[in-house]
């Protein structure tokens, strides 16, 4: 390694301890495209169930990889070049993407012995463990998603896909909208 890549690498790590903290949560618009996703996502499987599971084949990909581009370009506008964060980004939402895709072969399988409900235990497993090692405001919205999912298992209420999705899509809007007043706190007028 040449002394200028060593000191660019230590400009890279001071820069990300200075720009990121504690309080630094995510980008409000991944919440929102989130909410909205899992929202009209979630709708669907309470009245067009035939087409959920393919509706999230194309969408968790596609929005996959619009988060991945969005976070990397935030980054590289804020100076922040943090590999091994964006590592340990793309390395939980990769077996979260795995865990969701293995759910989707059991579903569509002879078997459906989980049904849909083992996306919901999915995901709310995903957002709460990316709550704890990656952005806390997620940590609600999964937790919320586990509470749901054991509604579902155990009253099984009408329309709880539905009322599932807005609960979901309602925590992710109210993380993004306060990730976004921390974001202007943060920033110096």
């Amino acid at each position: 390694m040449t002394d200028l890549d060593n000191i660019r690498d230590n400009l890279d790590y001071v820069s990300s301890a200075v720009r990121s903290g504690p309080s630094r949560g995510g980008i409000p618009a991944l919440y929102f495209l989130w909410g909205l996703l899992i929202f009209i996502g979630f709708t669907l499987a309470d009245f067009a169930p035939q087409l959920t599971g393919f509706y999230f084949l194309i969408v968790g990909p596609a929005g996959g990889l619009f988060s991945w581009w969005l976070g990397a370009h935030t980054g590289r506008r804020e100076g922040v070049n943090d590999a091994a964060l964006g590592q340990r980004y793309g390395l939980h939402w990769l077996v979260s993407g795995t865990a969701f895709l293995l759910a989707f072969i059991s579903l569509i399988s002879a078997r459906e012995a989980a049904g849909p409900e083992l996306f919901l235990l999915v995901a709310g497993l995903s957002y709460s463990l990316a709550g704890v090692h990656l952005e806390r405001p997620l940590l609600y919205s999964g937790l919320l998603m586990l509470a749901c999912y054991g509604g579902m298992v155990l009253i099984s209420p009408p329309y709880a896909w539905t009322l599932t999705g807005l609960v979901v899509g309602i925590s992710l809007l109210w993380a993004g909208f306060a990730q976004r007043a921390e974001h202007h706190r943060e920033r110096p007028q």
